[in-house]
């Protein structure tokens, strides 16, 4: 399944720029200067949430924190629309400077 589904949801929740990444050779989604998102793979977002945010989600498989880190990894599919868009809004609240 093509992940394009993903980029349009997260662009969707609106106030972020697409611009390529400085952790990997793809587009990432930027906040005021700080890049908070980008795709994996087709049915994965890193989103830098903060630790305070992904410790709600703990017992969510969906959301697996990437070591002691402010990023999280979401394994997801189009049926979790409404999640990831909870989840990016939060991520935009907790980056926004």
């Amino acid at each position: 399944m093509d992940g394009e589904w993903l980029r349009e949801l997260v662009l969707g929740v609106g106030g972020l720029v697409e611009a390529p990444s400085r952790y990997k050779d793809d587009l990432a989604y930027w906040l005021d200067g700080r890049e908070i998102a980008h795709l994996e793979e087709n049915n994965v977002l890193d989103l830098r949430l903060t630790r305070a945010v992904i410790a709600q989600f703990k017992d969510d498989p969906r959301v697996v924190r990437r070591d002691s880190s402010d990023w999280a990894t979401l394994e997801v599919s189009q049926e979790d629309g409404e999640f990831v868009e909870m989840l990016v809004g939060k991520a935009i609240e907790a980056n926004r400077r």
